[in-house]
């Protein structure tokens, strides 16, 4: 079977969890047999590659500028640009050619961000299912989070609101067949929205490469108890990211180290670190490779303020053996259980992540504990698994397609 797979970026264009994911899925599905084809925004011009065996489209973007780049534009260049992403016809033509090159049988729609709803347009013209995966808020808010100032919104706002009705709208038009979230959250968000009414939905995990396990040292076999704990945030530095709290956090902590591995993208943040205010428990190690510095760790902190669909770092975190402290956040809670692969905080209750921390400090044996309990909860997020479920929503629905079109013909 032929699967079109389409999402904003992909590999060697990898900034957040979105492309790494559907770079996975589309990997493991080739590996079971099937076909899967790539669809993807650059900003160069069109071309074709091959990517570990999957033959990718980039298609240079067809507005003002390529959409990842918005953060310094001008409010009317912006303004301009959310219009166009509505319904771009120029992106409807280039696709419409894919189509008839490759015809799939089911289409797999990610993060949409430049591509408008174009590619349900089309699959609708054509008859192709089309199965969506929601993996953002992009369909819902501009800037992608729902998140404004330092609080989630409650809703859409006016703004918001005048630039996404029409996906709203043709969310519920049965250009969709099914619905899939990489949490339970941003599916039942969506559909409190008013978003995909009637459609049938699920949750289907990110999925990840499993590693062996090691064992976690005991007491008899060497550990050292009394050795400064190391405790590893990887991501985007900035507010919404609630690094923030990290920070003011580890200040009050100079006996346990703080490990950031990401770019800065808070000035304020930025300035403190060129002037030296921060202490020297606290490291920035610039942008690093999982496996360069998850090993160093003793636990990872995922502190995001906004709600946070399902991130990939607490994925990475599992597979390396490493509990998780996460807030309660979007998805987040989904990927932790509290008190058996980590603990789950609530950023708006004063210094309850502080509390975690100390306690972990005063009894590392707690993370031993936690460490042990990986392994059977990691199997939850076996891209194989992942790929199953996908793969039996794709069969499915492309029997039904074969049904109607048999049913129509008699």
């Amino acid at each position: 079977m032929k699967i079109m797979l389409v999402n904003t970026l992909y590999h060697p264009n990898m900034i957040g969890g979105a492309e790494k994911s559907v770079q996975l899925l589309a990997e493991k599905v080739a590996s079971e047999g099937h076909t899967p084809v790539v669809v993807s925004t650059t900003k160069q011009k069109d071309y074709t590659d091959i990517v570990n065996g999957i033959k990718v489209y980039y298609l240079r973007f067809r507005n003002l500028y390529w959409g990842i780049e918005s953060g310094n534009k001008p409010a009317l260049s912006k303004g301009i640009w959310h219009a166009i992403d509505i319904y771009n016809p120029l992106m409807k033509h280039k696709f419409n050619e894919i189509l008839a090159a490759e015809s799939p049988q089911i289409i797999h729609t990610n993060n949409l961000t430049g591509f408008s709803i174009v590619p349900w347009l089309c699959a609708k013209e054509q008859a192709i299912p089309v199965i969506h995966t929601l993996r953002d808020y992009s369909l819902m808010c501009v800037k992608g989070t729902m998140f404004t100032g330092e609080d989630n919104c409650s809703g859409r706002c006016k703004t918001c609101s005048m630039y996404t009705d029409f996906k709203k709208s043709y969310s519920n038009k049965g250009l969709v067949q099914h619905l899939t979230g990489n949490s339970q959250f941003i599916v039942d968000l969506h559909k409190q929205e008013g978003y995909f009414r009637g459609i049938s939905s699920s949750r289907i995990f990110n999925g990840a490469e499993l590693r062996k396990l090691a064992p976690e040292p005991t007491s008899t076999d060497g550990r050292d108890d009394k050795r400064r704990l190391k405790f590893l945030y990887m991501g985007r530095i900035e507010a919404t990211k609630g690094v923030n709290l990290l920070l003011e956090a580890f200040q009050s902590l100079p006996e346990a180290d703080l490990l950031l591995a990401g770019n800065i993208n808070d000035a304020q943040i930025s300035a403190k670190k060129e002037r030296g205010e921060y202490p020297s428990n606290i490291t920035f190690l610039g942008f690093v490779k999982p496996h360069d510095v998850l090993p160093q760790a003793d636990a990872v902190i995922v502190p995001s303020l906004w709600h946070e669909p399902l991130p990939r770092v607490s994925l990475e975190a599992y597979s390396y053996g490493k509990p998780v402290i996460g807030s309660n956040r979007g998805g987040i809670p989904e990927s932790i259980q509290d008190g058996v692969t980590g603990y789950i905080f609530d950023p708006a209750k004063p210094n309850h992540l502080l509390e975690i921390l100390v306690d972990l400090i005063r009894n590392p044996e707690k993370l031993t504990r936690l460490t042990g309990n990986l392994e059977t909860f990691l199997k939850t997020y076996d891209i194989n698994i992942t790929a199953k479920e996908y793969i039996a929503l794709y069969e499915h629905y492309a029997r039904m397609k074969t049904l109607q079109e048999s049913v129509g013909g008699v």
